[in-house]
């Protein structure tokens, strides 16, 4: 026989098991709860205690205090990663952790050293051109004076002895030659200057090279970086998790890793943004680890984000950063990276009355709570305070001692099953 509707064996099974509690005495059951007869109804006794308002959340072990381990500023350019020690690996102090490309270092260094013998060899040739030009200007400069001192000592400067068209020829003659005196003077002077310039700017050059050299030494000495001191190497999480890898490209200062200190660990969770009221630092914790079951670790909240934000860009959730300080670590069992749950306790009321939020209803707008009197469970209206996960506070219409169900005795069990069939074959009906 096939169901109508399309239900299935999970339905047929809620129905037989339903025929057979009718047909063993439920039928005087769901006369005692039409009749609002106390009996078969579960129900809890109102008493005064601690409320706690918890959260529960997700994330993972740091730790407080750790050495950066980051890409050396002295570099002067982003460095490619060659070498890099595995996520968690322990390491010993000197021990190299990061490697960088020594090629760009290597050719830069080469350059340097050609440059510098290119600009040693251009001071020397500019030295001994200079010396070459001045000797030759000089002998034409010695020469000079000395026709100018021989004009000098033989001019024609008496007219009563030389014509006056001899005298003013020689006067003529010693004009040009101090002139060209003047003129040598000048080309030697230049010529000094000239190279004086060139071996300058030959100078000039060698210090660029000597730069050049000095930051590629400096680079290659610094492509090494070694772990200062012992303890376990992590590298620095990235945009979901992600980490540096080898052949990535990385900036100077910008950190790879880092190697903690694992006698003082915390605890980084996410807290839902709907779940966060109330939370702020001073709040109490407890952390357990995942794998670790039997390990729980008291704590305190040290640090909470003061915006929300979203874990994965995708995503529309948003949490909180919630830093917790443990208030001991056992370095025996705890590493940084480690998953752990939270459970923050937001708030907490004392010598309060609290109950179950499955024993709260709302009839006609008002809350109520089916209260045991006179042998049946009345309707009482509550006010309630506030409330967690699993109960609220009652501050009136309730008293201490007080007995209330925690389903409502005026349904019929009858009527709860048929709602719970239907429901599951909807899910049925939904589901692939």
């Amino acid at each position: 026989m096939r169901l109508p509707g399309g239900l299935g064996k999970r339905r047929l099974w809620v129905l037989a098991v339903a025929a057979t509690l009718l047909g063993l005495g439920v039928p005087l059951l769901l006369r005692a709860r039409a009749s609002d007869d106390p009996g078969g109804v579960a129900a809890e006794k109102v008493t005064r205690g601690v409320f706690r308002r918890e959260v529960t959340a997700l994330g993972t072990l740091q730790a407080a205090r750790a050495t950066p381990i980051t890409c050396p500023a002295e570099v002067g350019r982003p460095q490619k990663i060659a070498v890099l020690a595995a996520d968690g690996t322990s390491v010993r102090a000197g021990e190299v952790v990061v490697e960088f490309d020594t090629t760009e270092a290597q050719a830069e260094l080469s350059d340097g050293s050609a440059d510098r013998t290119t600009a040693d060899n251009k001071i020397v040739q500019s030295r001994a051109k200079g010396e070459e030009a001045e000797q030759h200007l000089e002998l034409d400069l010695d020469l000079a004076r000395a026709k100018l001192d021989r004009a000098e000592d033989v001019a024609p400067t008496d007219e009563g002895i030389f014509s006056r068209h001899e005298v003013i020829e020689s006067a003529v003659d010693r004009e040009l030659l101090a002139r060209q005196k003047e003129i040598d003077q000048a080309n030697l002077d230049a010529t000094r200057r000239l190279d004086q310039a060139q071996i300058a700017l030959g100078q000039i050059e060698r210090s660029k090279a000597d730069i050049r050299i000095r930051q590629a030494t400096m680079s290659l000495s610094a492509l090494e970086v070694r772990a200062p001191h012992d303890g376990i190497f992590m590298l620095e999480r990235r945009g979901q998790g992600s980490t540096l890898a080898v052949g990535q490209q990385v900036w100077p200062g910008q950190k790879i890793g880092e190697i903690p200190d694992l006698t003082v660990l915390e605890a980084r969770v996410q807290v839902l943004e709907a779940d966060a009221a109330g939370l702020k630092p001073g709040c109490k914790a407890r952390v357990t680890i995942d794998g670790k079951p039997g390990h729980t670790y008291p704590g305190t909240v040290r640090r909470v984000g003061s915006v929300s934000e979203p874990v994965y860009r995708q995503s529309p959730v948003k949490y909180f950063e919630t830093v917790i300080a443990l208030d001991h670590t056992d370095p025996a069992v705890m590493r940084p990276g480690q998953r752990v749950h939270a459970r923050l306790v937001l708030e907490e009321q004392k010598n309060v009355l609290s109950i179950p939020r499955g024993a709260l209803f709302e009839r006609e707008g008002q809350r109520i709570v089916y209260r045991l009197a006179g042998g049946r469970f009345l309707p009482t209206p509550v006010t309630i305070g506030r409330a967690s996960v699993a109960r609220i506070v009652v501050t009136d219409g309730v008293q201490e001692g007080d007995r209330i169900a925690l389903r409502d005795p005026t349904r019929a069990v009858r009527d709860i099953l048929d709602e719970r069939g239907v429901q599951q074959a909807g899910e049925e009906q939904e589901g692939p």
